[in-house]
C-alpha cells in the first residue's frame, strides 16, 4: 500500500532507451501558484456551519455505492440504505481521502485514530498534524482498530474484504464509502459523511468553500492560457481518464487531460508508441519514480512535443494521488506548474 491507491492499478513496464543527449532537468518544485498554498490548506482544513434541526437518532441514510472495475475500466452502482442507531462520537477513518473530510467537518475529538498513511507526508495534507496523535494504527492492523472500541468505521472500496469481515465479526459498525475520485464525488461524499456523523452544516459549509475557492483559482488564469494538453504518466505505463481525481484538477485550472480526451474512463495502460501519438504538450509523473529520466532519454519519444520543448515534470506524488477537499490544492499547486507560474 506504499505506493497509495493512485498507484494500485499496475506493475512495472520497463519501456526505457538510452539516447546520446538527454533533455536537461527541469523543476516543477515549487511553482508560483495562482493562491497562496499554505493560505488555502488552512482554509480547506475547518469547516462550520450553521448546524440544522436536530433529526433524531436513529436514521436511515439511502445512497448510493459505487464501485469501479479496473479490468473493464468500468463502474456499478447500486441504492443501498444504512442504519445508524447513534450519533456516532468514536470514529475512525480508515483512507487517507476520509480522514482529510472529516478533519475539516468533525470535530476532532471523535476522531480517535488513523492509519499510518494518513500520517505519512508522501500521501496526506495532514500528516504533520496527524503525527502529534496518539493512535496511528497501520492499515490491516484490524485487531487494533477494534481494541480502539470505535462506534464506525470508514471503510472505501479498497479497504479489503477481509478487513471488513474482520469488524463484522467483531460487531463494529463499518460504513463502506465505495470509489469516489472526481472533485464531483467528493463533493457527494462530503454531504454523505456529514449526514451519518450529524454534522450536514458543516459538510455543506465545506463543499460552498470548496465551490468558493474553484471559483477563485479559475478566475486567475486567463482565457487565452487555457486548454494546454496535460498527461500524467504513472508507473507501469498507465494514465488517468475522465472519472479521475486528476480530470478534476484539469477541468479546474482549464487544461486538457489527454487521457480523458483520448477516451480512457478511470485507468488505461499505455505504451511509448500511444504516448507519441496522443503527444501531450505537458507530461506530468511522479517524483521519485525515474520516469522522468525514462520518457526523457527514449529514442522513440525524443520527437513528442513534452520532450523537445524540456516540459516533462515530476511532480510530489501526493498532488496526483489527493481525494479529498484538497484536491483544489491540487489544482492550485499544478496551475503553477502547467502555467509555469505567469500570474
Amino acid at each position: 500500500m506504499k505506493k497509495g491507491w493512485a498507484f494500485l492499478v499496475g506493475g512495472m513496464i520497463l519501456l526505457a532507451a538510452a539516447c546520446d543527449e538527454p533533455v536537461p532537468e527541469r523543476s516543477a518544485a515549487l511553482p508560483t501558484s495562482p493562491l497562496n498554498m499554505e493560505a488555502l490548506k488552512k482554509a480547506l482544513s475547518y469547516a462550520r456551519g450553521e448546524t440544522p434541526a436536530e433529526q433524531g437518532w436513529p436514521r436511515t441514510i439511502n445512497y448510493t455505492y459505487r464501485t469501479h472495475d479496473f479490468r473493464t475500466d468500468t463502474f456499478q452502482e447500486e441504492k443501498r440504505a444504512f442504519e445508524i442507531k447513534q450519533r456516532p462520537v468514536r470514529i475512525v477513518p480508515h483512507a487517507v481521502g476520509v480522514a482529510e473530510i472529516l478533519w475539516a467537518i468533525c470535530p476532532r475529538e471523535r476522531l480517535i485514530a488513523f492509519n499510518d498513511l494518513s500520517a505519512d507526508p508522501e500521501f496526506c495534507v495532514l500528516a504533520e498534524e496527524i503525527q502529534k496523535r496518539d493512535r496511528i494504527f497501520k492499515t490491516k492492523q484490524t485487531e487494533l482498530i477494534i481494541a480502539y472500541e470505535p462506534d464506525l468505521v470508514f471503510t472505501v472500496f479498497y479497504s479489503g474484504a477481509e478487513f471488513k469481515e474482520k469488524l463484522k465479526q467483531a460487531k463494529i459498525p463499518y460504513f463502506d464509502l465505495g470509489y469516489f475520485g472526481t472533485i464531483e464525488s467528493i463533493r457527494s461524499q462530503t454531504l454523505l459523511l456529514g449526514r451519518i456523523i450529524g454534522e450536514e452544516g458543516n459538510a455543506e459549509a465545506l463543499v460552498e468553500l470548496m465551490d468558493t475557492k474553484t471559483r477563485e483559482l479559475k478566475s486567475k488564469i486567463p482565457e487565452d492560457r487555457s486548454g494546454i494538453r496535460v498527461l500524467y504518466y504513472d508507473e507501469g505505463g498507465y494514465v488517468p481518464g475522465r472519472s479521475t481525481n486528476f480530470n478534476s484538477i484539469c477541468e479546474i485550472i482549464r487544461a486538457v487531460n489527454v487521457g480523458g480526451e483520448k477516451g480512457v474512463k478511470a485507468w488505461s495502460q499505455i505504451d511509448y508508441e500511444t504516448l507519441l501519438k496522443w503527444d501531450p504538450e505537458i507530461i506530468l509523473v511522479p517524483e521519485g519514480s525515474g520516469l522522468k529520466e525514462q520518457v526523457q532519454s527514449n529514442q522513440m519519444l525524443a520527437h513528442a512535443s513534452a520532450v523537445k520543448e524540456g516540459k516533462v515534470f515530476a511532480v510530489p506524488g501526493i498532488y496526483l494521488r489527493v481525494a479529498s477537499q484538497y484536491m483544489i490544492l491540487s489544482a492550485n499547486y499544478f496551475a503553477g506548474v502547467v502555467y509555469e507560474g505567469g500570474f
